[in-house]
């Protein structure tokens, strides 16, 4: 048996399910065409879009700005939580923190942070991490807890110590979830980065869809909003190319065991 892999076909046939249901839903008029226009004036706003400088300019700062915050929150929650797996301590008081932490709407931070790191890089970055650091921080504490008592067996027969089996064992054993959890995070960042360059931007994809909401341009709104999504299929399929790189063994050796 052989690991089932994604359908281009199944995902197109999707897509073209979801824009015939949006389309149906205009043409019964359940909805006012002016605050939910059809699926051809979208598209046609979206193609106008692509002649406009300032899309591609926001459209690439957006993406510059979730790339880097995640991979911030990638390296900080990736390397807290091996801290945490090595020193039960450091999980016991990161607990009550990260379940407060989770709790908490990034937006509802921007107005705070605006005060302390102004109006620019900073604020986004912080923003973004903190969006992101607390998923990939739970996952990958709960990857590194799971780990095959045989697998740390055989470890300590080799002679490994507690660091070694860490480093060669643990986490790479971990790394599948580790990357399942980095792609959840994906879609947080994402979010994060449009909803601060609303309340808080002069730039991005985050400032367009406010200024094209409140000028009432509906179509390029929901271009852009559009644009926003095909974002986070972007990212996900680059993660998912980079977890084929780096763990590919490990659904090799998942195949392997189901056939």
């Amino acid at each position: 048996m052989t690991a089932t892999r994604n359908n281009p076909l199944r995902a197109f046939l999707g897509l073209a399910g979801l824009l015939t249901v949006w389309q149906l839903i205009v043409a019964a008029r359940w909805v006012p065409e002016e605050y939910l226009p059809g699926v051809p004036a979208v598209f046609g706003a979206l193609v106008e879009q692509f002649s406009d400088r300032a899309f591609w300019v926001g459209e690439a700062l957006t993406l510059l700005r979730a790339i880097g915050g995640l991979l911030l929150a990638t390296v900080c929650g990736v390397g807290v939580a091996v801290l945490a797996a090595r020193f039960r301590w450091v999980e016991q008081a990161l607990a009550p923190l990260v379940q407060i932490m989770l709790s908490l709407p990034p937006a509802a931070l921007v107005p705070l942070s605006i005060f302390a790191l102004g109006l620019g890089p900073k604020l986004f970055a912080f923003i973004i991490w903190y969006s992101a650091v607390w998923v990939i921080y739970l996952g990958t504490n709960n990857a590194l807890r799971s780990n095959e008592p045989v697998q740390l067996n055989m470890a300590r027969t080799f002679g490994y110590g507690r660091w070694e089996t860490l480093w060669r064992v643990r986490l790479p054993a971990a790394a599948p979830e580790v990357f399942t959890s980095v792609r959840l995070a994906a879609a947080g960042a994402l979010m994060a980065t449009v909803a601060t360059e609303m309340l808080a931007g002069k730039d991005g994809l985050g400032f367009l869809l406010y200024d094209t909401a409140f000028s009432l341009r509906i179509p390029e709104m929901f271009a852009l909003l559009l644009t926003a999504g095909f974002n986070g299929v972007l990212l996900n399929q680059a993660i998912l190319r980079m977890r084929r790189y780096v763990s590919g063994w490990h659904e090799q050796l998942s195949a392997t065991a189901r056939a």
